[in-house]
């Protein structure tokens, strides 16, 4: 009996002893999303949405959205007429991000101009003809991922026509807003006399960028909010409700530069464009905001989004074609738009049987990588380039 007893007390000992140990010095595999210093280098592309009907996942927590409304509600009840304070919600430039939007500015053009070269000239990008599909490489893949007309009939095989610069990388288009303080919002009727332009590049003009053909609205004393609503009193107090004087940006000559460059010097400079571009649009969104369909790709640069009746998405009867506004994140404003990455593009073309063994990457990062630019540290393990590829008949083999 007290042998037992003692058996007992050993277990226990040993069984306390390993729960100490695992919950000390071994960390969750949970909560390795949530570190901050978590290895940025493990990360594989993103999988798009098992059923289109259902909504995209908030950025921000809903908890945090409704308290955030609950503290603009009653700030509203306890100051009816207030002076806002913070921009750009008053209608003036943050000053800290009027430098960074003119170097987006700059390097977006950098980057066009980049890419119109180099597809032009040297590295190949096809389309598909039925589908957003996009390849980079000296002949479309194999690899049977069709979605458009006609897939069902062709068993999934794309046909491919030949690309352009545009195909590349996306810029979603939304509507310029003159004044994004008093008129933050496009109505139905307006849909077809307010032009739209590149979400980047409008992001870029409320920022401070001026651009003689899309003016805007530029104040020099904050806005009051009565009761909710926005009154601008300087146009009241000046005697002129045109306070706005729009000069152009003066843009570097591009194009003779890159004219002396080789491919590879073209292709490093065109990535460095792409990541400063990106880094900076970033910058810009913590302030200014930036709405997105929930069930759409439409988007919206502005304090809100507009009325236009356009969505066709899921649930878009029960909201009289109205889109579902939210939270915006950096792939809605610059689609990476991923393809599969061709290691040698001397090659054939990738199979279709061999699909679980290629990597992706963004197209402006697998194009400049093909013109000879070093491949970047956060898409090494997207691109697997750590993955030897089996031939034809080691596929069953393979676990």
């Amino acid at each position: 009996m007290q042998r037992r007893k003692r058996i007992t007390q050993i277990s226990l000992s040993i069984i306390s002893k390993t729960r100490f140990f695992s919950s000390s010095s071994i960390k969750p595999l949970t909560n390795l999303d949530d570190d901050d210093e978590a290895d940025p280098l493990y990360a594989d592309v993103p999988k798009p949405r098992k059923d289109k009907s259902e909504r995209k996942p908030y950025p921000t927590p809903m908890k945090e959205l409704i308290r955030r409304a609950k503290e603009e509600k009653e700030l509203r009840r306890s100051q009816p007429c207030r002076v806002l304070e913070d921009p750009p919600d008053n209608g003036l430039l943050v000053p800290e991000l009027v430098h960074v939007a003119r170097r987006v500015h700059r390097c977006r053009a950098s980057l066009l101009s980049g890419l119109s070269r180099i597809v032009h000239h040297h590295v190949h990008v096809h389309r598909c003809r039925f589908c957003s599909e996009v390849h980079i490489g000296k002949e479309g893949h194999g690899i049977r991922t069709c979605t458009g007309s006609g897939s069902g009939l062709r068993s999934a095989t794309h046909v491919w026509k030949r690309g352009r610069a545009s195909d590349v990388v996306l810029f979603p288009k939304c509507f310029h807003l003159y004044d994004r303080a008093v008129k933050p919002r496009v109505i139905h009727d307006e849909r077809f006399t307010v032009p739209k332009i590149s979400a980047v590049l409008e992001l870029c003009i409320q920022a401070g960028v001026d651009l003689e053909k899309f003016p805007a609205k530029r104040r020099s004393k904050p806005v009051y909010s009565i009761e909710g609503r926005i009154v601008d009193f300087e146009g009241v107090n000046n005697g002129n409700s045109e306070t706005a004087v729009t000069t152009p940006l003066q843009e570097d000559n591009l194009c003779m530069s890159a004219e002396k460059k080789s491919l590879k010097e073209l292709s490093i400079e065109t990535m460095d464009s792409w990541f400063e571009m990106v880094t900076g649009v970033k910058k810009l969104m913590e302030r200014y905001k930036v709405w997105t369909c929930g069930y759409c790709p439409e988007i919206q640069v502005g304090p809100k989004g507009h009325k236009v009746k356009m969505c066709k998405a899921t649930k878009h009867q029960m909201r009289d074609g109205m889109h579902a506004w939210q939270e915006a994140t950096i792939d809605d404003v610059v689609g990476p738009n991923y393809v599969w990455h061709v290691r040698d593009p001397d090659s054939s073309a990738l199979d279709n049987s061999l699909q679980r063994f290629y990597g992706k990457a963004p197209a402006v990062v697998e194009l400049c990588v093909q013109g000879g630019a070093q491949v970047p540290d956060q898409y090494k393990s997207m691109m697997r380039l750590d993955v030897v590829y089996p031939q034809r008949d080691e596929v069953d083999l393979v676990a």
